[in-house]
């Protein structure tokens, strides 16, 4: 009976890192071929969204040309087995985001280039009832959540000789989220507790992207993309406050009513992340004009900071495309999303979600002589295990799954 009075003193900690998902990397396929590729990319990266990938592959772009996708529905369900009751809660994100813009065009002995990227977000607005908790006859949960990521900035590249390209991106990092959630409780004796949770987060800075690609002869590439962000200004607000009428509250955030009414509890900090160097490494061959293979592996460090720590983590992604004729391609994929947060302890306490997440893509594009048009979906899932409840070592079980329909085109001038 006590479990949902701490679900509802201390909600924070329900929603510190799930949304948008800070435990992935992975969690946004970027641009129009490297999406129905699953990522798989780093090596190719010869169109505008290579920017993003690796901006050593525009050399091998057309001379002008323009890129943008959308990722037209957004999905991501995490359901947590028998929290409340004995039964599973249940937490929904739903969203439209046009995630990428790119524009490549050739510059004297190089190319320049200029792309818009959202790497990840989320919009969660949820309001959830339960009546079946022994001891209790009613438990809100109102949510309101919206976390954005994006980059933004320029590119240069340009081949080093015949068999060498090098390029860089300078991205502007923008971070934003703001949370409301609101949670009741009427127990069976009628009495009552209620929270209300405001949270705002803002944080800015640069990421620089370096690389490199090595193409011996036409049908086969390597290609190495380094990155790692830099926060020059951060800051988080947190307003909370809780309010009972339960004689000899056991919880001291909870103000009885019958007292004398106080400020809610109000902290902010500047405290900045520290984000882990990523490395790609890209494969690509083609034994034929029609047929490709790419194979990315990306491996993050371990970092940890006063408000983000993270575990190494290495995700994998492998791509097919086939051109079926002039006009039309199919391409596929399999990735990995695996989580930067360590197993969770039987003995610990209000320990982050842990699933390790698999995906597949798919995509078919047409072309004319001048722009493509490609339509794709990409699906990832994972079970993992989660503690929902705050100073509680008892763990649940959880299922995370994300489905993603986009939709992208490109011209060429």
């Amino acid at each position: 009976m006590h479990r949902p009075i701490l679900a509802l003193v201390l909600p924070w900690l329900f929603f510190g890192s799930a949304f948008a998902d800070q435990n992935h990397y992975n969690n946004v396929l970027i641009g129009n071929r490297a999406s129905g590729l699953a990522g798989a990319y780093t090596a190719i990266s010869d169109d505008a969204s290579g920017l993003f990938y690796n901006p050593a592959g525009i050399v091998f772009s057309e001379e002008l040309q323009l890129s943008a996708s959308a990722n037209a529905i957004h999905n991501s369900t995490l359901e947590y087995k028998d929290v409340l009751g004995g039964g599973d809660w249940t937490r929904k994100s739903s969203s439209i985001v046009p995630n990428f813009f790119g524009i490549t065009s050739k510059f004297g002995d190089g190319y320049i280039g200029f792309s818009y990227a959202v790497t990840d977000f989320e919009v969660e607005d949820q309001d959830t009832r339960f009546t079946s908790i022994p001891g209790f006859d009613l438990f809100l949960i109102n949510i309101n959540n919206n976390d954005k990521t994006t980059k933004l900035g320029p590119s240069y590249a340009r081949k080093i000789n015949d068999e060498w390209n090098f390029g860089v991106t300078l991205y502007w990092h923008e971070r934003k989220r703001e949370l409301i959630n609101n949670q009741w409780i009427r127990r069976s004796d009628n009495t009552f507790e209620s929270s209300s949770l405001f949270f705002e987060a803002s944080e800015s800075g640069f990421e620089p992207v370096i690389g490199l690609m090595w193409t011996p002869d036409e049908s086969f590439s390597i290609g190495l993309s380094i990155r790692k962000t830099r926060i020059t200004s951060s800051r988080t607000h947190n307003q909370f406050s809780c309010v009972s009428d339960v004689p000899a509250n056991p919880e001291p955030q909870c103000i009885l009513i019958a007292g004398s009414p106080l400020d809610p509890s109000i902290t902010s900090n500047r405290d900045k992340r520290d984000l882990p160097l990523n490395t790609r490494l890209g494969f690509a061959y083609f034994p034929t004009h029609r047929l490709l293979f790419a194979f990315d592996i990306s491996h993050y460090e371990k970092v940890s900071s006063t408000n983000f720590s993270a575990e190494e983590v290495v995700n994998f992604a492998f791509g097919v495309e086939y051109y079926l004729n002039a006009e039309w391609a199919l391409r596929g994929g399999y990735y990995t999303n695996n989580a930067n947060t360590g197993d969770i302890s039987p003995s610990g306490v209000n320990q982050a979600d842990h699933v390790d997440l698999e995906g597949i893509s798919f995509s078919i594009s047409r072309f004319s002589r001048t722009s493509s048009i490609s339509l794709g979906l990409a699906i990832a899932s994972g079970k993992g295990k989660a503690q929902v409840f705050s100073g509680s070592s008892e763990i649940q079980d959880l299922e995370h799954d994300i489905e993603t329909l986009f939709l992208s085109t490109s011209y060429k001038f």
